[in-house]
């Protein structure tokens, strides 16, 4: 039976380690000997109290609960997540110099609470914490009966969801939140990792309610499923609840800061975004890591995004990280687009979010340079330097330039930042189990990707570029990644998805209007796959393919057997050698509107000839 030892009976020992003139001070906290006491207004105290000093604070290994009623709270505008009024347990508030290490600790919150606010904050380290929730975000159960013809299964919840039904909805819940069903996917239970063409299992929500009728035994029945099929008997269904709802409680809430460290971390739960930064310089990961707790009946780690980057600068690395079961992408590093909504004067413009999920983000400031691009073929028109920026609300800014800007009036045009672009930098790290992506990146400055292990849901590395969508800018213009391997992607079978794809948001009658990105190369990589398409490209200048190997494995029945493995389109400068590939038949290279171009004709295992057989899946072609 599991007991804690009684240690000294609460906590803060304040003990101050030098000199007037450094002003540091260490504040040690020891587990109580109540296993269910509240530590959020002790962490509180001390954070509050001298907010000039440099700080160390460091927690006996133990375990540490965080409660929301005296949580530290504030209105927050987190992009890419749902805007609100927020409860906070660390809050480092324009702060330097501050050191947390939990020593192995694990930090047990309850309620609808983020476990850390660093804004305005320079110098800050977090290190050897584990994070973990009372009640998970995501309601799961395992499928124990299903009828096809009427469209029914039988779900076994899951002993750690709390949940009710009400009106045949089911809702479900936590310390002092609750939501209702909504976006769901199904996973594999003995893999723990998305199930294989799991887009026929999901439920359509904004056209049906799943209707719920309690069986008894945690059993529940859900009718009405809008979906190509039932979920498989003995899958994990798992729902977060409705879009737009379903993103409020991330793990770090980053932004305005600078030189933030966090060290040897596991985030074994988040009810949204593991990491956000946003208008963040120089970022360090070294084993930051969204898993699973080790022992845990549970299949989703965080209900987003392992990490997200968004408009920050300096550089960005991540180091020996694991990123695993989370429902979105491992990272993503962009910046945004703003629509120019009108032009009024001329040297002043209004602007608006394209996404709802972006409205109240802190676009930019004086000072910087703006980019002005075409919406339909993504490419600049001219560039600004911001002389003042007045947000009138969430969705509407007012932006006057140093300088007259270009005549816009026949255009429809995204600004974007370009001040604020990170490099990038990610070695040693694992990405699996999760749905979507592997790594997302849209930023111009250097990036690498090396010696890393991806196994996600849908595309490897995704380079993108969108404004008329998501509206994350921008285009790219130095990426390596040579050294990973790449197991079995795309098992999603929502559309095609590529180990690389780069796939700007370009309709097809814009797109000799130029090129997007820039220098990518794609080297030395061992990609072991079940489906044939490996490398889409469009509209880049500069793309060197060399020295991978490809195999084919049988794991999964192949889902688009009819595209080639390159797959290129509208592209200059291209070189492709020393690519070997082996499975069934010969690959193939696909070859639509590119130009200097020099492709080894006597790559193992592929065509000599370059054929014509881009992808039709994708909705642009």
């Amino acid at each position: 039976m599991r007991r804690y030892i009684a240690l000294i009976t609460i906590l803060v020992v304040v003990l101050t380690s030098c000199s007037a003139q450094t002003n540091k001070i260490k504040h040690y906290f020891s587990e109580a000997s109540n296993n269910d006491e509240d530590f959020t207004s002790k962490v509180f105290d001390v954070l509050n109290n001298d907010k000039e000093s440099e700080c160390t604070i460091e927690f006996k290994t133990g375990i540490y609960n965080f409660y929301p009623e005296k949580a530290y709270e504030k209105y927050v505008k987190i992009s890419n997540n749902d805007n609100g009024l927020r409860k906070f347990i660390f809050a480092l508030e324009g702060r330097k110099n501050i050191t947390i290490n939990g020593n192995g600790a694990t930090f047990i919150f309850h309620g609808s609470v983020i476990p850390f606010l660093v804004e305005n904050s320079t110098n800050i380290k977090i290190e050897n914490i584990n994070i973990e929730y009372d009640f998970p975000f995501d309601l799961e159960g395992v499928v124990v009966a299903n009828n096809q013809k009427e469209k029914t299964f039988d779900l076994k919840i899951n002993k750690e969801n709390k949940y009710k039904i009400k009106d045949d909805i089911l809702y479900f819940s936590g310390y002092d939140w609750e939501i209702g069903m909504g976006e769901n996917i199904v996973y594999n239970a003995i893999t723990k990792s998305p199930e294989y063409f799991t887009s026929k299992y999901e439920h359509n929500f904004n056209k049906h309610f799943l209707k719920a009728t309690d069986l008894g035994n945690n059993i529940v029945r859900f009718s009405n499923l809008d979906a190509a099929k039932v979920p498989p008997v003995g899958s994990i269904y798992s729902d977060k609840g409705p879009h737009g709802k379903n993103r409020n409680i991330v793990g770090f809430r980053v932004y305005k800061s600078k030189n933030l460290v966090l060290n040897n971390i596991n985030v074994y739960h988040s009810g949204a975004m593991a990491l956000i930064a946003e208008k963040t310089e120089t970022i360090s990961l070294n084993k930051f890591n969204v898993i699973l707790k080790e022992g845990s009946t549970r299949v989703i780690s965080a209900t987003a995004d392992a990490t997200h980057f968004i408009n920050c600068k300096g550089k960005i690395s991540m180091d020996d990280c694991r990123f695993e079961n989370m429902l979105d992408d491992a990272t993503n590093v962009h910046g945004t687009y703003m629509i120019c909504d009108e032009v009024i004067d001329a040297s002043t413009v209004a602007l608006k979010f394209g996404h709802f999920q972006q409205q109240g983000f802190d676009f930019a400031e004086k000072g910087d340079t703006l980019r002005f691009i075409d919406r339909t073929n993504l490419l600049p028109v001219g560039i600004g330097v911001v002389k003042s920026i007045d947000m009138i609300n969430e969705n509407y800014y007012k932006i006057a330039f140093e300088d007259k800007i270009p005549d816009f009036t026949k255009k429809n045009i995204a600004i974007e930042n370009i001040t604020w672009m990170p490099s990038l930098e990610v070695k040693n790290c694992s990405v699996k189990q999760n749905r979507a992506r592997s790594l997302l990146i849209s930023t111009s400055k250097p990036v690498l990707i090396e010696n890393n292990y991806f196994a996600s849901m849908m595309a490897g590395i995704r380079i993108c570029g969108d404004a008329n969508y998501w509206f994350e800018s921008g285009p790219v213009s130095n990426v390596t990644i040579r050294g990973n391997t790449f197991e079995n992607l795309g098992v999603g079978g929502h559309s095609p998805q590529a180990i690389l794809q780069i796939d700007p948001i370009i309709g097809k009658e814009y797109r000799k209007d130029g090129y997007y990105h820039k220098n990518i190369v794609f080297e030395n990589n061992k990609i072991r796959t079940f489906d044939p398409l490996v490398i889409y490209a469009l509209s880049v200048d500069g793309l060197i393919i060399r020295n991978n190997t490809i195999i084919q494995t049988k794991k999964y029945p192949q889902i688009f057997n009819d595209l080639s493995p390159f797959d290129l389109q509208n592209c200059t400068n291209i070189k492709i050698e020393g690519n070997t590939y082996k499975g069934d038949n010969e690959a193939s290279i696909s070859l639509i509107n590119c130009q200097k171009l020099e492709i080894d004709s006597k790559q193992e295992g592929f065509l000599e000839n370059t054929i014509k057989n881009p992808n039709k899946y994708f909705y642009q072609n």
